[in-house]
């Protein structure tokens, strides 16, 4: 209906965006600056940033500029497991066995990262997400499967996601240790109100649209209700638009904004 009443070739705001076309904001920019600096230095980066403004999608983006040839990626999204599955699902990513001891799987898991190294010339790029819900016990695992004597020189890029209250956590005493190894952190803040107007013409220019579809009033109702996050964002145009076709609205303003907001 959207799609159709609006002559649209795709529906915009999608998450299945293609990565090639996704908008990439200030702090975006910055975010894959340090991911580059990272794929080179190696070691252990932690990303935060409040639920919906982009961390996955960013990540997705890297790893889809990875040379295959020279780095091997492996995405862990399941972080609420005790230590001895977080050691298992890390071990059976990099191609090791499963073992019921946790020694092994230790072993499975450093031998798999060297093997890498040496023998396939690959660097492993492991991203841990959704690490504000694991167990405190699982990041002091983290650290000694990270501790390598390995030519003073990370061997593997561990990527760690996870929402901004992760760092305070791992500033708290336990952690000390912990944090104090991370190479380098980065939190990805939402939109700021000219980048969500420049976000919303974006996604609707993807789709073919190339008049004025959302007045400033409205464009500024969206910035106000979603904070300029782009998960909300997306969920509150795409409602505002279904408004204004099934009203036959050519322009939308503030009024039908606020209506969709009432659904969020």
């Amino acid at each position: 209906m959207v799609k159709a009443f609006y002559n649209l070739k795709t529906l915009p705001f999608q998450k299945d965006i293609h990565t090639k076309n996704i908008y990439i904001s200030s702090a975006g920019k910055e975010l894959s600056q340090r991911l580059e600096y990272m794929k080179q230095k190696r070691g252990i980066f932690l990303i935060t940033g409040l639920p919906g403004t982009g961390k996955t999608l960013h990540i997705r983006t890297f790893v889809e500029t990875l040379n295959q040839n020279l780095y091997k990626s492996i995405y862990i999204p399941l972080s609420t497991v005790n230590t001895i599955d977080f050691y298992r699902q890390l071990a059976v990513s990099l191609g090791g066995q499963s073992h019921w001891k946790k020694s092994l799987l230790f072993k499975t898991i450093q031998n798999s990262i060297k093997n890498y190294v040496e023998n396939n010339k690959k660097i492993p790029v492991i991203i841990l997400d959704e690490m504000h819900l694991t167990k405190n016990e699982n990041f002091q695992e983290l650290q000694i499967i990270t501790n390598f004597n390995y030519d003073s020189q990370d061997p593997a890029l561990f990527i760690m996601v996870g929402q901004p209250h992760l760092r305070d956590r791992l500033l708290s005493p336990i952690h000390q240790s912990f944090n104090q190894r991370i190479s380098l952190k980065f939190n990805l803040t939402p939109l700021s109100k000219e980048e969500t107007n420049e976000y919303i013409k974006h996604h609707l220019s993807l789709s073919g649209y190339k008049n004025e579809l959302f007045n400033q009033n409205a464009i500024n109702a969206i910035f106000k209700n979603s904070n300029g996050t782009p998960r909300i964002i997306n969920t509150l145009a795409i409602k505002t638009m279904t408004i204004g076709a099934l009203e036959k609205k050519d322009l939308l303003c503030e009024e039908e904004v606020y209506r969709s907001s009432k659904e969020l």
